[in-house]
C-alpha cells in the first residue's frame, strides 16, 4: 500500500499536518533569526536582550517537539523529504518580510521540490 492509499482515512492526515506545522515553525525561526541578525555586525551578549532571539529559538524548540511526534508516526523515508519544504517556506518568507528577490530559477527549483515530494509519496 502506498502513501496515497493510506491517506484515505482522515486521521491518516494528522502526522502530515503536524509535519507541515513543524516545518513552518522551523522556517519562521529562520526568518526571525535573519531579522535579528540583519543589522548585527557580530555575535555578542546584546542578542540576549532582543525578542527576536527568543522568538526564533522558541519557534525552533516547538518545531523540534512536534517533529519528534511526526517521527513517531511516519517512516523516516517519508517524513524527511518533507523537510525540503523549508527551502520553499523560507524563500517565501524572505520575499515577503525581508524583501529578498526570488528568481524564476528558484521558482523552478521549488516546483522540482514539490514534484520530488509527490514522487516519494506515490512510491
Amino acid at each position: 500500500m502506498n502513501i496515497a492509499e493510506e491517506l484515505q482515512s482522515p486521521m491518516a492526515w494528522v502526522p502530515y499536518i503536524m509535519a507541515l506545522v513543524s516545518i513552518m515553525l522551523s522556517s519562521l525561526a529562520q526568518i526571525l533569526l535573519k531579522l535579528l541578525m540583519r543589522h548585527q555586525q557580530a555575535l555578542n551578549l546584546s542578542l540576549l536582550g532582543r525578542p527576536l532571539f527568543y522568538g526564533g529559538f522558541l519557534a525552533y524548540g516547538i518545531s523540534a517537539i512536534i517533529w519528534l511526534k511526526v517521527l513517531a508516526k511516519l517512516p523516516l523515508v517519508v517524513a524527511y523529504p518533507l523537510v525540503s519544504l523549508n527551502f520553499v517556506f523560507v524563500a517565501l518568507g524572505a520575499s515577503i518580510f525581508l524583501h529578498e528577490r526570488v528568481s524564476w530559477q528558484m521558482i523552478f527549483g521549488f516546483a522540482l521540490i514539490f514534484s520530488g515530494i509527490l514522487v516519494i509519496a506515490r512510491g
